[in-house]
C-alpha cells in the first residue's frame, strides 16, 4: 500500500509541473483507527475511522498555492493540482521562500515503528483490554464510589510524500494508547485523577496497571487543603513537566515563532538560558519513539538535534522554510497533522535528560514547598508567564508529604523557571513524544485558596 500511496505522490508533483508549477509537493495517507470509550464502568461506543488523502503544494514565482481532497482517486488529484497551481499564481510572492526541501543521501531505519498485533486488532480483543482497565480501577477503590471513563485507540498509518526537487519517500507506523479517569466518592468528598500509556507495541500496554494506578492517585488526593503561600519549592513530576516543559518550551524553540517574535526565547540562541543541569535533545530517531520517523512532514529526513547543553541553547528546530530564511541547516522538524494541511513545525521525541534521585529523594530534600503532579496550564509563549493551577498536588515540609493541595497556584516565568531548575530527578517517563524526569525549582510563587 506504501508504495502505491508514494506512486499517487509523484504523479501529482507531474500533474502539477504540467500545470505550470515550477516547484510541487504532494503528501498522500491513508490511515485507520479504532476506538473504544467507557463512561460509568460500562462501553459507550466503539467506532473505526478510515480516511486517505492528498494534499499538494504548489509554488509558481515564490507564490504558494495549496489544495487537498479527501480521496487518492486519480482523476480528484489532478483536479486540486490545477487548483494548487492556480491558487499559487493568485498568490502574493513570499520573499522569504527560498525552496522546497531536496535530499539524495541515504535515510535513517528506525525499528518499533510498525507492531502486527496494532495494525490487525480485532474488536473483541480491544473491548477485553479497556474492560481490564475499568475492572481494575475498581477494583482498588476499596469503600469507595467510583465512575470510570476510559479511552483506547489503536492507529495504523501510510504515508507517502514526494516533491519536484529530489524527494520521494514512503513510510507506515502503529500507535496504541489506553486513558483511565476514574472518579472516586468517600465521605461526602469527590476527587479524580488519570493514568495512561501509549506505545507502538502492543504487548508494552498494562490494562491493570493504568486502571489500578489512577484509581491510587484518587484516592490519594482526598483530603485536599489549601496551604499558606509564598515562595518555596516546587517539584515538577514527568506529567507535569511534559505540559510545561514539553509542550511550554518545545513550543517557544519553534524557529517560525521566534522569527516573528512571538516566542519568550525570541533573542536568546547561544546564550545561557537554563540551569547547567537542564540538557535537552530533539530525537526523531528513538527506536519506537512515539515521536520517531525516518523523515519529516516534507520528507527531509529526521535526526537529533541538541536544544540545550548544560543550560546553553544551542539550536531551534526547523522545517525547511525557517532554516532557509535563518541560511541555517533543517533540523527536519516539519509536521502537519494530516494530508489536509501545509507544514508548521514541531517536535519529535523532546527528551529532558536524566539526573539522579528518584521522586521520594527529591522530596526528601525540599523544607518547604509543593509537588505538582499535574497541570493542564501552559505558559504564555510570548511572555513566558507561567501560572499553573496544580491538577493534582501536595504540600511538602522537612522532607515529607503532609496532604493534598487543592485550589493551589505555582505563577513563575518560564525564563526564571529554566534558570531555578536546581535538581533533576532519575524517574523518567515517556508522556507520549516527551521524555522527561522530575524537575526541582528552588523558588516559585505559590498561591492557594
Amino acid at each position: 500500500m506504501s508504495e502505491k500511496l508514494l506512486e499517487l505522490a509523484e504523479n501529482a508533483v507531474s500533474e502539477a509541473e504540467r500545470f505550470g508549477a515550477q516547484q510541487a509537493e504532494a503528501y498522500v495517507a491513508s490511515a485507520r483507527s479504532f476506538s473504544i470509550e467507557v463512561e460509568n464502568n460500562t462501553i459507550k461506543t466503539a467506532s473505526e475511522i478510515r480516511d486517505a488523502g492528498c494534499g499538494i503544494r504548489v509554488i509558481v514565482d515564490n507564490g504558494i498555492g495549496f489544495a487537498y481532497v479527501t480521496t487518492v482517486l486519480d482523476d480528484d488529484i489532478t483536479k486540486i493540482a490545477e487548483d494548487a497551481v492556480r491558487i499559487a499564481k493568485a498568490s502574493v510572492p513570499d520573499p522569504d521562500f527560498v525552496s522546497l526541501p531536496s535530499y539524495t543521501g541515504k535515510y535513517p531505519v528506525i525499528k518499533g515503528l510498525v507492531d502486527p498485533e496494532i495494525r490487525d486488532l480485532q474488536s473483541e480483543l480491544a473491548a477485553d483490554l479497556i474492560m481490564r482497565t475499568v475492572d481494575a480501577s475498581i477494583d482498588v477503590s476499596g469503600n469507595a464510589e467510583i465512575a470510570v471513563e476510559s479511552t483506547l485507540n489503536a492507529s495504523h498509518s501510510q504515508r507517502a510524500i514526494a516533491n519536484s526537487v529530489g524527494i520521494s519517500q514512503s513510510a507506515e507506523s502503529t500507535s496504541f494508547y489506553i486513558y483511565s479517569y476514574p472518579t472516586v466518592k468517600l465521605d461526602g468528598e469527590q476527587t479524580s485523577s488519570y493514568e495512561y500509556q501509549i506505545s507502538r507495541k502492543l504487548t508494552e500496554i498494562n490494562p491493570e496497571y493504568i486502571g489500578s494506578k489512577a484509581t491510587e492517585q484518587a484516592l490519594e488526593g482526598l483530603g485536599g487543603k489549601t496551604i499558606e503561600g509564598g515562595d518555596m519549592s516546587v517539584i515538577l513530576a514527568p506529567l507535569a513537566v511534559a505540559t510545561v516543559m514539553g509542550a511550554g518550551f518545545a513550543s517557544a524553540v519553534n524557529a517560525e515563532e521566534v522569527q516573528y517574535g512571538r516566542s519568550y526565547i525570541h533573542d536568546a540562541l547561544g546564550n545561557e538560558i537554563a540551569s547547567e543541569q537542564v540538557n535537552i535533545i530533539d530525537n526523531g530517531l528513538l527506536k519506537a519513539g512515539i515521536g520517531s520517523r525516518p523523515y519529516d512532514a516534507e520528507g527531509y529526513p529526521s535526526q537529533q538535534t541538541t536544544i540545550l547543553e548544560k543550560g546553553i541553547l544551542k539550536s531551534l528546530l526547523h522545517n525547511s522554510y525557517t532554516a532557509n530564511k535563518d541560511q541555517v541547516t533543517n533540523t527536519g522538524n516539519a509536521a502537519r497533522p494530516s494530508y489536509s494541511g501545509t507544514p508548521s513545525i514541531s517536535s519529535s521525541n523532546f527528551v529532558i535528560s536524566s539526573g539522579k534521585g528518584s521522586l521520594d529523594d527529591l522530596i526528601s530534600e525540599v523544607k518547604r514547598g509543593v509537588l505538582c503532579k499535574y497541570t493542564a496550564d501552559r505558559p504564555n509563549l510570548t511572555t513566558g508567564e507561567l501560572s499553573a493551577m496544580l491538577m493534582e498536588g501536595f504540600y511538602i515540609e522537612k522532607g515529607e508529604i503532609i496532604h493534598p493541595v487543592k485550589n493551589t497556584l505555582v505563577g513563575i516565568n518560564m525564563m526564571e523557571l529554566l534558570k531555578r531548575i536546581h535538581r533533576v530527578g532519575d524517574d523518567t517517563r515517556v508522556a507520549s513524544s516527551i521524555i522527561s524526569p522530575s524537575l526541582v525549582i528552588d523558588s516559585a510563587r505559590v498561591t492557594s485558596g
